[in-house]
């Protein structure tokens, strides 16, 4: 007799690895797209500003930047070891849980994922991280958790599992 299979909505959640190809030949390719990406949007935010006067606030210049792949990251996101993966997000999640509490975030932060401001009804506005999919592959949802609490963060999925997660202090609610 074989087990049944564990329906998608109960199983664990968790976005499969990258290519190992795949991340070769990003990490290869990265050297000219990347400034060849980040000019062009410069580019195209002087013309946005000098020609009709708006601005896009999604044309940020330094998301080409977070795409970036270190040969540190490469071998991290190679290597298919869940005990690497979960030392690699505890020390960010470390990382992230002292900016969170001093509301003070370096310009690694800024870089690497998305920083906004969040009302709260209680403690008024307040700062939180957008964590994208690329940091959280190949790791389910419930070691995530896991390890956000441990720093005493929370996070928050969007509607979608692939479509990131906001981390923010436990002591909030709703971000």
């Amino acid at each position: 007799m074989s087990a049944a299979p564990v329906p998608e909505a109960l199983a664990d959640p968790v976005l499969p690895h990258p290519s190992r190809l795949g991340l070769m030949l990003w990490f290869v390719l990265q050297w000219v797209l990347i400034p060849v990406e980040f000019v062009a949007r410069v580019v195209w935010m002087v013309a946005l500003v000098l020609g009709d006067g708006t601005d896009d606030m999604y044309l940020r210049p330094l998301d080409t930047l977070a795409r970036f792949l270190s040969p540190r990251k490469l071998l991290l996101r190679m290597s298919h070891r869940p005990a690497q993966h979960e030392a690699h997000l505890n020390r960010e999640f470390a990382r992230l849980s002292q900016e969170c509490r001093q509301q003070s975030f370096s310009w690694r932060t800024y870089i690497h994922h998305q920083v906004r401001l969040v009302g709260l009804p209680d403690s008024g506005p307040e700062k939180c991280v957008d964590l994208p999919p690329r940091e959280y592959r190949g790791v389910p949802l419930s070691v995530l958790t896991r390890l956000a609490s441990a720093h005493h963060l929370d996070l928050e999925a969007a509607s979608r599992f692939s479509d990131g997660m906001s981390v923010g202090l436990a002591r909030r609610r709703g971000l």
